[in-house]
């Protein structure tokens, strides 16, 4: 609401100083003769009245294409950060970029009635209002969580090592989001008999917790999945203070708090299921029928590359396992020798991805043609007809073979199939298959607590970067 009213402060100081001061008009002149190649004209009379009357329409189209791009630069994060970030750096950006869409858009249509410093202007005074409210709105929510315990977030802080007591110290003082520790729990204080699930289930409990922080470097990244199916279910977030979730920093290049070279993830309360899984696969379906559509040319012209290059099918169809583990048929198109499959023992021993996940860098068995499609990403183009389905979504754990759901080899493994599985992902935008089984589940788990339509959006965003220019792919 903040940043709403900082748009609305903006465009009305802008048309008092622009059309209504006359130091304003003078001011606004002298800019306009400073950056211009020639003398500006007289402003429309019929210019003002124009912003009044349209007021309502553009402050609407301002402050939504304003606070989109607030959500992009990660300003909507609620308690997912506890440190400082810099907040007026990214406003800067975000109107910045809003300017750019905004000057683009007028170029394209060749509309010369807006006078550009009005825009210039209210991006201006926007980064001005918004920075000051939202200072002002945080200290105020300062001051009523310390001393009215109002929007206060009940913290269960698990560790006893230096970085658990860093972490207790700093939110002690700080009290950051209104984040503030309820009950400490040491490793070493768990009975020998008594799981440790079982002692945080009993603190969430009998202090209300709404979070769980995990800080204890000792726990291995089986323990921290058992906390975060624990949270999961009793409907609480989760921070894991942890080197085991190195590759959400180095590989995904997620924005993160870190604390010590450590990275400091939240884990956020799962989103309501039924509501949010029903959108998005809608919104999936309606997509992906739209871009089979628009492909179609593409699609043919593949097909036939395919069919003239190698003997054998078009498309190769696969079960995958999917959602809840349920086994599906994923369409492909082909890139590997007719029979290909049946070469899979013997190719088995020159796997360079580990245990759960089947990879080679210079498989034999890939065709000429393949080898192109699949840097590219173009062999996945027929999943669309599973999107439609309601198989897949586009954003998603990627379905694996039966081989790779075979060789799972830790419990926690199997977290990843709580969602549908997608076209693109954290681990096709972090190294695709430069990246190991064992850190793919993380991003894929990470994906799966955090998700969001603004997360969506950004991994879209990059995979199209990464396909153009083929990372990771082979």
């Amino acid at each position: 609401m903040s940043d709403i009213l900082a748009v609305v402060a903006a465009y009305i100081i802008t048309l008092y100083l622009r059309f209504f001061n006359k130091w304003g008009e003078s001011a606004y002149g002298d800019l306009t003769r400073l950056f211009s190649v020639k003398e500006p004209e007289r402003f429309d009379p019929s210019m003002p009245l124009f912003y009044l009357e349209s007021a309502p329409r553009i402050i609407l189209i301002l402050a939504v294409t304003i606070c989109f791009l607030y959500g992009l630069f990660d300003l909507y994060a609620g308690r997912r950060f506890l440190l400082r970030r810099p907040v007026g750096l990214y406003i800067i950006l975000a109107n910045l970029v809003a300017l750019g869409l905004f000057y683009s858009y007028f170029y394209a249509r060749f509309n010369v009635f807006h006078p550009r410093t009005v825009f210039v202007s209210i991006a201006f005074f926007n980064m001005l209002f918004c920075s000051w409210f939202r200072i002002g709105l945080d200290r105020l929510l300062w001051v009523i969580r310390r001393d009215f315990r109002y929007d206060e977030c009940r913290a269960i802080l698990i560790g006893s090592d230096d970085s658990a007591g860093l972490l207790d110290r700093f939110i002690s003082t700080v009290q950051p989001q209104g984040v503030r520790v309820v009950d400490r729990m040491a490793l070493e204080q768990v009975e020998p008999d008594v799981e440790l699930t079982s002692r945080i289930r009993d603190s969430v409990v009998r202090n209300a917790a709404d979070m769980i922080i995990c800080a204890d470097s000792k726990l291995t990244v089986p323990e921290i999945m058992e906390v975060i199916q624990l949270s999961e279910e009793m409907k609480v977030a989760v921070k894991v203070l942890s080197r085991e979730m190195d590759v959400l920093r180095t590989r995904a290049r997620l924005t993160l708090d870190v604390m010590s070279d450590t990275p400091l993830v939240h884990f956020a309360v799962p989103p309501d299921q039924e509501a949010y899984c029903g959108v998005k696969r809608l919104m999936s379906a309606v997509f992906a029928a739209l871009l089979l559509a628009l492909a179609a040319p593409v699609l043919l012209v593949i097909a036939l590359l395919i069919k003239v290059t190698s003997p054998g099918p078009v498309f190769f169809v696969q079960e995958r396992i999917g959602v809840n583990r349920s086994p599906f048929q994923m369409f492909k198109f082909r890139t590997m020798h007719y029979l290909a499959d049946e070469l899979q023992a013997q190719v088995e021993e020159f796997n360079e991805s580990g245990a759960g996940l089947f990879k080679i860098r210079k498989d034999p068995r890939i065709t000429g043609i393949g080898r192109f499609l699949r840097r590219f990403s173009l062999d996945e183009l027929p999943q669309l007809i599973n999107v439609i389905r309601g198989e897949m979504a586009f954003i998603g754990p990627r379905p694996l073979p039966r081989r790779d759901f075979e060789h799972y080899y830790e419990d926690w493994h199997y977290i990843r199939h709580g969602g549908l599985p997608g076209l693109t992902c954290l681990w096709q935008i972090s190294g695709r298959s430069d990246v190991d089984f064992h850190n793919m589940c993380i991003l894929d788990i990470y994906y799966l607590r955090n998700r969001s339509m603004m997360l969506d959006l950004k991994i879209l965003m990059k995979t199209v970067v990464v396909v153009l220019f083929a990372r990771g792919a082979y």
